[in-house]
């Protein structure tokens, strides 16, 4: 992040992060995980109690560091640190932090998992990614069922299999109807609406990334997120993806999703995903396009 004179902080808020029985549906390489959009929903909720006149709609900077592994479900909470610092521009960076102790050392380390920082930009119009003219014009468009989706392609349970349409696959981009999930999962994620459908429009880039680059490619970072109105949990909306270029080993997507009147309710910018398995995981051979 660019290095900005904080005026209060940095200070650590311990947290708790429930741990739901949904969440053993989000697994990456059998390990259950919290997903990214929950972590940035406790980040959003921690800096709403500490700086209570805070924007949490709009963030930038976002990087996905390291993947934060949940106990089974009989065990536990998870007990987490958000540290937050206020900076001059009126940006609050905040860093999700886990702490971990060395089985042999006995010695104490913190773990950064997730860091963004909210509110440090007028959310303005004028600053959004364009929205791609005619949601019907992606070109050489190949169709994939949601069953093959989730069953072959994105290793996710039943929770958040939130992709409810065919996905449309074309070279420059995805387009698919998500939804808001049956419930929004821990009540207190109310800051940033429901996680499920920008979760869920993450799968569809996913996808994109199989057929397109032959990689199965998850989120690591985002230069800009807009929160317009919250999604909710229930409702259906329309998630467009569209590729921007690769840079460094990432693939560079904008993200739009509308409610079903047409009303954009969260636009991304800059959501870059690359290959965290190692190669481990490997797209499906049917699916490659190329």
């Amino acid at each position: 992040m660019e290095d900005i004179p904080a005026i209060a902080g940095p200070r650590r808020h311990a947290l708790t992060i429930p741990n739901d029985p949904v969440l053993q549906d989000h697994r990456f390489l059998g390990q259950a995980v919290l997903p990214a959009v929950y972590a940035l929903e406790h980040l959003a909720r921690t800096v709403g109690r500490a700086f209570p006149d805070a924007t949490v709609t709009f963030s930038d900077a976002i990087q996905f560091d390291k993947f934060l592994a949940l106990p089974m479900v009989e065990i536990a909470d998870v007990k987490a640190f958000a540290e937050i610092a206020a900076h001059r521009d009126g940006g609050i960076e905040a860093v999700l932090l886990t702490r971990h102790v060395a089985a042999k050392s006995g010695m104490t380390r913190m773990k950064a998992h997730v860091r963004c920082r909210f509110g440090a930009a007028v959310d303005g119009g004028d600053a959004l990614p364009l929205v791609p003219a005619g949601r019907e014009a992606l070109a050489e468009t190949y169709t994939l069922p949601v069953d093959r989706l989730y069953a072959e392609m994105v290793p996710f349970g039943p929770a958040f299999q939130n992709v409810i349409s065919p996905v449309q696959l074309g070279p420059d981009g995805a387009r698919a109807v998500v939804s808001g999930g049956a419930t929004a999962g821990d009540d207190r994620l109310v800051q940033l609406g429901s996680p499920f459908p920008l979760d869920a429009a993450f799968h569809a880039a996913c996808a994109w990334s199989q057929r397109f680059h032959g990689v199965v490619a998850f989120p690591v970072a985002m230069e800009q997120r807009w929160i317009r109105h919250r999604t909710q949990a229930g409702k259906h909306y329309h998630a467009d993806i569209r590729f921007r270029g690769e840079a460094g080993g990432r693939l560079l997507f904008d993200l739009w999703l509308h409610d079903r009147e047409g009303r954009l309710c969260e636009c991304i910018r800059g959501l870059a995903m690359r290959d965290v398995s190692g190669g481990r995981l490997q797209p499906p051979g049917w699916v490659r396009c190329c």
